[in-house]
């Protein structure tokens, strides 16, 4: 009877021990500004404007985050760092496991906006530096604060570390389960796991990403079979995406004259606003080729080679021709809102113009976009009506390999791929 009780009392502490640990309702992490007052916030590979956000472990590559604040005056800002989980979930490292140097330094690469309407000051930052070594692979989130207010972030800035410790083959094709030559395109690629790895389907962690996307993200799959030290993933309903569509393009680089895709620009006072030309749902059109950056953006102007402090924001005016609203929301699918579907990049249904509408304050550049509509904030996103699925789209699909062994704590990144559809 005694040692009956003592059982139970063990299984009820490690349960509460187990709950301490991964706490229910964990945040998942996402590059994000938290502030209406944070605008173009990037996070890429040092000077490789267009990288994923992705560099090696002790390879001496830094990545760089950079965001601009509103107003004329520099705010004092500190940061902190947190390790996640392959998930971006906060993993349980402690930071002395995962870092060298203190929580909350400050960032001291700032400078204040030059001969623009609207007054700004750049920050960047770059991870790691004198100050911060990182010691392990995987997720991190870089969470910025005010000193005004330490308890809330001002934005979050994610980014992954890879040990390459497997090699990933990849292929992408139009041939799927679901249609040929159709509207969908499948990923299948092998991994070859080192001798570390004992048990494949339990240790390995994999997602696949196309374009940047996390809506249609496909997670946690699972190998089709093993061989000879390889994992297999193919033929998996998981892996086969709506191929959608070139994105939109729109060149916003000077108020001198209108760019590609935009229809006037005008002055009201204090700022300029760009008129982008009608859109028009994409689906009822043939498939045309464009060249595009899979959603990304390039801050630029053409008056001056210093862009990060010189390039104005204007109010970019964006519409989709609708008669009639959808039953679902739509959405602007963009690095310029940080490929999140949220508030900031849901557009309005104007009855009175017959589309949706969307304004948004944005910096001088050349952007990606595209439209999406979407049920509900946990079904993925999809390009059906908007923009059409097309098997030729050029797409851009990552696949990052995760591994949490035996006696592990913390998911190791091991391995990352990108290709190309083409």
């Amino acid at each position: 009877m005694y040692l009956c009780l003592m059982e139970k009392k063990m299984k009820i502490l490690i349960v509460l021990t187990l709950l301490a640990i991964v706490p229910l309702n964990a945040q998942v992490f996402r590059t994000q500004a938290l502030s209406d007052r944070i605008k173009t916030l990037q996070v890429s590979v040092a000077d490789r404007w267009d990288s994923d956000a992705i560099i090696q472990l002790n390879n001496g590559e830094p990545v760089e985050i950079r965001f601009d604040l509103l107003g004329a005056s520099p705010e004092n800002f500190t940061y902190t760092i947190t390790h996640c989980n392959a998930d971006w979930t906060p993993s349980q490292l402690f930071p002395s496991e995962y870092m060298t140097g203190l929580q909350h330094n400050y960032l001291t690469d700032y400078a204040n906006s030059f001969n623009t309407k609207m007054n700004y000051v750049h920050y960047e930052l770059f991870l790691p530096n004198e100050n911060i070594r990182l010691l392990v692979s995987g997720n991190y989130v870089v969470q910025v604060f005010s000193d005004q207010d330490t308890e809330h972030p001002v934005l979050n800035a994610c980014f992954s570390i890879v040990e390459r410790r497997t090699e990933i083959q990849m292929q992408i094709n139009s041939v799927t389960d679901k249609g040929v030559n159709n509207r969908y395109q499948a990923v299948n690629f092998e991994v070859s796991y080192g001798n570390e790895i004992k048990s494949p389907m339990q240790e390995l962690k994999v997602y696949v990403q196309q374009n940047n996307r996390y809506d249609n993200e496909a997670k946690l799959v699972k190998p089709l079979n093993l061989q000879n030290g390889k994992a297999f993933y193919d033929h998996q309903p998981a892996l086969v995406f709506d191929a959608g569509n070139e994105y939109r393009r729109f060149e916003m680089t000077t108020t001198h004259y209108t760019g590609l895709n935009i229809e006037a620009i005008e002055y009201h006072s204090p700022y300029y606003h760009t008129i982008l030309r009608p859109d028009v749902f994409r689906s009822q059109f043939a498939y045309t080729f464009n060249e595009d950056l899979n959603g990304r953006i390039y801050i630029r102007n053409n008056d001056t080679d210093y862009p990060e402090t010189e390039a104005d924001y204007q109010i970019v005016h964006f519409y989709l021709a609708c008669d009639h609203p959808l039953p679902e929301k739509v959405y602007i699918l963009s690095e310029a809102f940080n490929n999140l579907l949220n508030v900031p990049s849901e557009m309005e249904y104007s009855a009175q113009d017959k589309g949706y509408v969307k304004s948004a304050l944005l910096k001088e550049g050349y952007y990606n976009y595209m439209y999406v509509t979407r049920k509900n904030a946990s079904s993925p996103a999809t390009t059906a009506v908007t923009e059409g699925d097309y098997y030729q789209t050029e797409n851009e699909y990552c696949v990052m390999v995760y591994a949490r062994t035996m006696g592990m704590r913390y998911d190791q990144l091991i391995g990352v791929q990108t290709l190309q559809f083409k």
